[in-house]
């Protein structure tokens, strides 16, 4: 295939967005590949109410003095730093991490550490916390203190295997994701999947998922779209956390992109255009 065909190996597909931070990103990735993107992002990050929490999970970090941290996203670690520096207590909680062992869960994380003039211990080559949790937990001693950067969703498979071993698990949680406020777009994408309008759907992140079924759910077409992502649309998600919201639905991902990356995401859809067109039954 030459390289002019290749770059629009999309053509003709129209490919559901449910991104929010990245939606544009995305959106111009399928455009370059030929793609038509469906943008209705279903997740909103909404900080948190009350930051005196962050700053007492913060004072409980700085006076355990942790031997870990966990870092699960980097827009949550910045959240974090920034909440330090307005509770004036930055300098401190830097200077605990440093003598720290820090453990970010991929790209984004570890470049807010760096930031900030912080290295880090290791990072898991397939970015889950299923491979920290694996890795990390023969390595705790009986009370040790380790912080865990997260939005606010519990990461039962990371903090249980670390507290069976004798970890004491901070939780540091500066965002959370909703069902956005204006649910117009979004569900004009539920509308679109269960209508024959959406060829494939791109997931990168686990909650898009979840809230893409509330969204059908409030419109009555719960049933509908899981019949229709099972039945006719491709599934497409950036790494093995995001796959495993569609398994929570009863469905499984047709494609896991590897390594966990946007643009390789897109890359091995357009190579996948065959299979797309199978499942679809595009013409």
């Amino acid at each position: 295939m030459n390289e002019d065909r290749t770059s629009r190996a999309l053509e003709g597909l129209v490919i559901g967005v449910p991104a929010a931070r990245r939606a544009i990103e995305t959106a111009k990735l399928i455009e370059r590949w030929g793609g038509t993107p469906l943008v209705g992002p279903t997740v909103e990050e909404v900080p948190v109410e009350d930051e005196g929490q962050v700053l007492r999970a913060t004072a409980e970090v700085i006076e355990s003095g942790v031997a870990w941290s966990i870092h699960l996203t980097g827009v949550g670690t910045r959240r974090w730093f920034e909440a330090a520096a307005r509770g004036g207590v930055l300098e401190p909680l830097l200077s605990t991490l440093e003598a720290a062992r820090l453990i970010p869960r991929g790209a984004k994380a570890s470049a807010a550490l760096k930031a900030y003039g912080l290295g880090f211990a290791w990072m898991p080559e397939g970015e889950t916390s299923r491979e920290i949790a694996d890795w990390l937990a023969p390595q705790i001693s009986e009370g040790d203190a380790v912080a865990l950067q997260r939005h606010g969703e519990p990461v039962p498979g990371l903090s249980s295997p670390l507290e069976e071993a004798g970890a004491r698990v901070i939780d540091l949680i500066t965002y959370r994701w909703e069902i956005p406020s204006d649910r117009g777009p979004a569900e004009t994408l539920v509308k679109a999947l269960v209508d024959g309008g959406a060829h494939a759907l791109v997931i990168t992140s686990a909650p898009q998922v979840r809230h893409l079924f509330g969204v059908a759910e409030g419109l009555g077409l719960r049933d509908r779209l899981q019949a229709a992502l099972a039945d006719r649309v491709y599934l497409a998600a950036v790494g093995t956390v995001a796959a495993a919201a569609f398994e929570r639905e009863g469905l499984a991902a047709d494609l896991i992109a590897q390594p966990p990356r946007l643009g390789a995401l897109v890359r091995a859809l357009a190579a996948a255009r065959e299979a797309v067109d199978a499942k679809s039954g595009t013409t």
